[in-house]
């Protein structure tokens, strides 16, 4: 029974299913990069202004991909090719996909997504992890307009106010992300104080010895940091591992 699925998971309609799907959003991410560079000629940027903010967001978005090809390596062996890649391509974060794809495995009776799958389980996690996200895309979708109407009601034309709101919306999103499992300790708990360190030291070398072509790589090299301070500790002293992965 265990491998049978795997032959739906990865036939050439889920190829086909899963592949539309990123096409689609190709197509949205070339057009929105064609109307980004209109606009700001519009406004008077010049192109070496646009290309360093493109040089930026990529070399941003460089070392969480790596997180995510950690995610697709676990869910692969479970999920099949497709599925995971149409997933942690387009539509759900790597942290999201775990949890969800453990808790609707723990829900049929395993561990977690290192246990042994059949045709229930991975029906019953493909949908979790389908369905799990249709509330943010509603929340989008219907109420964005009224969500720009409070943050004028709040904010008004108060650029500093508007600053700080974002600030502390962004740091309670990655709070409530790393509570749980920096209480718990083990390598999520060294990851994040190894890239917290990381970042300070990298925040004095930009300020002090005026190294501002670091500002955009501190990101990457402090998640860097707290990624191999969590493999060091495992393989030197065991702590953590991904076995935990999806509990």
């Amino acid at each position: 029974m265990e491998g049978n699925y795997l032959e739906i998971a990865n036939s050439p309609g889920m190829w086909i299913a899963c592949s539309f799907i990123i096409v689609v959003v190709l197509v949205q991410v070339i057009r929105l990069i064609m109307i980004s560079f209109k606009a700001g000629e519009a406004i008077g940027l010049s192109r070496a202004q646009m290309l360093k903010a493109v040089r930026s967001g990529f070399t941003t978005a460089v070392v969480p991909a790596i997180a995510i090809l950690l995610g697709l390596a676990i869910l692969i062996p479970r999920l099949g090719v497709p599925f995971p890649w149409m997933r942690l391509s387009v539509l759900g974060s790597v942290t999201y996909e775990l949890i969800a794809a453990g808790e609707a495995a723990k829900a049929m009776g395993l561990e977690g997504i290192t246990g042994a799958f059949n045709e229930q389980i991975f029906t019953n996690v493909v949908w979790t992890m389908s369905l799990g996200v249709l509330f943010g895309l509603l929340v989008v979708a219907l109420f964005t307009p009224r969500i720009k109407w409070l943050k004028e009601k709040v904010a008004g034309d108060d650029e500093g106010w508007m600053k700080v709101m974002t600030a502390a919306a962004f740091f309670g999103a990655v709070g409530y992300m790393v509570a749980e499992p920096a209480v718990k300790g083990g390598s999520s708990l060294i990851a994040l104080l190894a890239g917290f360190f990381a970042m300070i030291v990298l925040g004095i070398v930009i300020t002090a010895g005026k190294q501002n072509w670091l500002k955009e790589w501190a990101l990457a090299l402090a998640i860097i940091g707290g990624m191999a301070a969590a493999g060091f500790a495992f393989h030197l002293f065991g702590i953590g591992g991904i076995e935990n992965v999806g509990k």
